[in-house]
Order: structure tokens, then C-alpha cells, then sequence
């Protein structure tokens, strides 16, 4: 069971090919875009920078920010990946986000140095390190998958 959600946690066979390429991609891609639903009801879409971490999915973003804003108000999100030029590489992940109750600060010894590795030169770019990467954008979403689509 995963703490944020208390649904089994969600795993990816690397021995299917399509669970593995998706695996891969949730690893090296630096964008996603997650989408979250409003109180209206509409959806909310927004590039993320993200950490496939354990199983989940995770976006530190600004506790201000309108996707931490819909998660608190509706778990249901949606995550997905540029398809490639053709299509021919689809990845959407479906399932429920909850806003740790630890902020970013007390991430930063389990996935800042993954994080740095993936992320180094568009925190340098914005002349951040983690600790004001940590300071900035100090809550976590964690997405648990309950579905995946890919091909």
C-alpha cells in the first residue's frame, strides 16, 4: 500500500516491452504534462518537470499553484508524455495525487540527488540548487498510477 493514497502501489514489468519502454520514458523524459480537474469541473493541464520514484510519480511545484489547489480538492489526475514525432510512443498514466504533508525540504536526502542528475542544467539555468529548488517549490505531489496506457 502507498502511504499517499492507500491503493496497491502500481508496478511496471520490464519484461513487456511496452511496460518497459514506458519505464524508460517515466526515467529520462524531463517533461510531463499533468492534468488535474478545476472545481468547475474542467480539466487543468501543465508541462511539469517530474520523478518516477518507487512507483510514483512525483512534481515538486509552488504550494500556491492552481495543480496543488485542484489535487486538494480532487485526487483523480492524469499524466502523460509527448507521443515522439509519430505518434509511435505513447505514454499516459491515470490514477490519484495527494499533496504530501512533508514538504520538499525533507525530500531532498531521498530524491535530490536523482533529482539534480536529472534536472542539473534547468536548475542551473534558473540559478537554483536543490535547497532553493526545495525552497521554491516546496510541495510535493505524489501521483499514484492506477492505469497505464502506452504503445
Amino acid at each position: 500500500m502507498t502511504a499517499s493514497t492507500g491503493q496497491p502501489a502500481f508496478t511496471l514489468d520490464p519484461a513487456d516491452d511496452v511496460q518497459a519502454r514506458a519505464l524508460a520514458r517515466l526515467q529520462s523524459e524531463q517533461i510531463a504534462w499533468f492534468t488535474s480537474i478545476r472545481r468547475s469541473g474542467f480539466p487543468h493541464a501543465v508541462p511539469v518537470w517530474f520523478l518516477w520514484w518507487e512507483g510514483e510519480l512525483l512534481v515538486l511545484s509552488e504550494p500556491q499553484a492552481v495543480k496543488v489547489r485542484n489535487v486538494r480538492g480532487n485526487e483523480k489526475v492524469l499524466v502523460h508524455l509527448e507521443a515522439g514525432r509519430g505518434g509511435e510512443h505513447l505514454t499516459v498514466l491515470r490514477g490519484t495525487a495527494a499533496v504530501s504533508p512533508e514538504p520538499t525540504s525533507g525530500w531532498i536526502d531521498r530524491i535530490g540527488a536523482e533529482y539534480a542528475a536529472k534536472y542539473g542544467r534547468g536548475l542551473a539555468g534558473l540559478s537554483l540548487d536543490m535547497a532553493g529548488m526545495a525552497a521554491q517549490y516546496s510541495a510535493v505531489i505524489r501521483m499514484t498510477p492506477t492505469k497505464l496506457t502506452a504503445w
